[in-house]
């Protein structure tokens, strides 16, 4: 007897992973992570998490918008927890000096008159004027190096300003992205994965004034406790009805 075994294509399992930032280890979001083999694509949520289709050996492609990007190969573990770092070239600093302080105008009383020197002066401040030509033709005096208006320098500087923010809001994000938190909230509440989703949402609208920033994780708990008490409480109600009902009815068949 002859066996006739067809060997199918395999379509691949489910690949699944956190990818962070290499300097605060924060996770990112808005990352692509596609799978050169198979095209199969994903982008991170705000937790970082990715999925995606792929078999052992295949190379998964990991970039993001002004972020060195990274190959990654498939191996044993379906679940990948991986860093990315900020790709921070930049044109080489320089600065600019003038010879020497021009007033290109006559006046009486120079009491009053503050040199450029003794203005509040700092990185990026531009300040009207005009040229040594006769006093004639208009300029500007810019303080500060060149490289402070180029775009990289932009981008470190709103970089910079997230990680303040972030700073800030570290008690929430680490108990809103506790995994053991959300199982207990999920088995307290009796949710599923999407109702607890759509809450966490929710909560996080009711909140936008303020954003969690600078409060501590007491404070957090016990306002996410509530909502969800406030928002399940009708659940609660209509399932303890129904066991009473349930309850009842089979009191009724066994008399």
């Amino acid at each position: 007897m002859i066996w006739m075994i067809n060997t199918l294509p395999v379509i691949g399992q489910v690949i699944t992973g956190n990818i962070i930032d290499g300097l605060d280890r924060n996770f990112l979001d808005k990352v692509w992570v596609v799978n050169l083999q198979t095209g199969d694509s994903s982008q991170t949520n705000e937790r970082g998490y990715f999925r995606v289709l792929g078999n052992r050996g295949d190379s998964l492609l990991i970039s993001r918008n002004y972020y060195i990007p990274k190959t990654l190969i498939v191996g044993e573990e379906r679940h990948i927890l991986t860093e990315i770092f900020l790709d921070a070239r930049t044109l080489p600093r320089f600065d600019l000096y003038g010879e020497k302080m021009v007033i290109p105008f006559n006046a009486g009383n120079l009491s009053n008159i503050v040199s450029l020197s003794d203005r509040p002066a700092g990185p990026g401040k531009i300040y009207g004027g005009t040229s040594e030509q006769n006093g004639m033709m208009p300029g500007f005096t810019l303080d500060g190096p060149i490289s402070y208006f180029m775009r990289s320098e932009r981008q470190k500087r709103e970089y910079a300003r997230k990680l303040a923010l972030l700073a800030r809001q570290k008690d929430y994000l680490d108990l809103i992205q506790s995994d053991s938190v959300m199982q207990v909230l999920k088995m307290e509440y009796n949710l599923t994965d999407k109702d607890l989703d759509d809450l966490i949402i929710e909560f996080n609208l009711l909140n936008l004034s303020h954003q969690f920033l600078d409060m501590d994780t007491e404070r957090v708990q016990k306002m996410l406790t509530d909502f969800l008490d406030q928002r399940t409480r009708f659940r609660k109600e209509e399932d303890l009805g129904s066991n009473l009902k349930t309850g009842e009815s089979r009191k009724k068949k066994a008399n």
